[in-house]
């Protein structure tokens, strides 16, 4: 955290579940580093009542339909307390103008949410708690049941109102067999990410000295077991009896 460089920190809320934000805040706080919340797998977790994306200096969500707050097709939103930035915001998302036909801010782009999109996340906002609340279910059902020695769930009781179960990913040292196994009954899984980010081929003239062994076991034995409100009860035991099968 002392490089020079450094002016902010992108933090992920991965797979739904809040990263501890006071002591993120804490350590930027102390090296004048800039903190945005990457909240596009988090839309309407929370920490003691505060939502994600409203901690740090910008929260950015997704609004691809998969999302938990999803539309039809792709967009998405950044938040932020600061007039000077959501003014900048305003100004980037259309060609960088500061008033129409007239430019004063540098790549900016047509990045506009159009009506259609946000008309339909206003009629599925309203749903969004119980969508949650149910992925919430989802995800303890399948830690309270699923007991086969060689899978390992996430603690999401742990977390509480800061996960919404985005995704319910489990670890499995013979992930391919279980994943294959899981296919061949039709139950669909993938793999939430097979490759590091520092692993991409697009960094790996930036990153070739960069050693992070956890995250590369992760990346071998991490999968994603079907966790989203529609999964019907009989569905989930199915799920849960072909892990505990396999």
């Amino acid at each position: 955290m002392q490089s020079k460089r450094l002016k902010a920190v992108i933090v992920t809320h991965l797979f739904g579940c809040m990263v501890d934000m006071k002591r993120v805040l804490e350590i930027c706080a102390e090296n004048e580093i800039k903190v945005i919340e990457d909240c596009a797998q988090a839309h309407g977790a929370s920490i003691e009542g505060k939502m994600a994306g409203s901690f740090g200096a910008a929260g950015c969500f997704s609004f691809y339909p998969t999302k938990n707050l999803g539309a039809l097709g792709d967009g998405g939103a950044v938040i932020t307390s600061s007039v000077a930035l959501a003014d900048r915001l305003r100004s980037l998302r259309q060609y960088g103008w500061k008033e129409k036909y007239h430019t004063a801010v540098l790549n900016g782009r047509n990045s506009r949410l159009d009506d259609i999109q946000a008309s339909f996340l206003r009629v599925k906002l309203p749903l969004l708690k119980s969508w949650n609340l149910r992925r919430r279910k989802i995800a303890a059902r399948y830690c309270e049941l699923i007991t086969s020695e060689q899978v390992t769930c996430p603690p999401i009781d742990s977390y509480g109102d800061a996960c919404v179960a985005h995704l319910f990913v489990v670890r499995c040292v013979d992930r391919e067999r279980l994943r294959n196994h899981l296919i061949a009954r039709n139950i669909g899984c993938q793999i939430h990410y097979p490759v590091p980010d520092h692993l991409q081929e697009a960094w790996m003239d930036t990153s070739s000295n960069v050693n992070l062994p956890v995250t590369e076991s992760l990346a071998s034995q991490v999968l994603s077991l079907p966790c989203y409100p529609e999964l019907e009860d009989d569905e989930i035991a199915f799920v849960i009896r072909a892990v505990n099968e396999h």
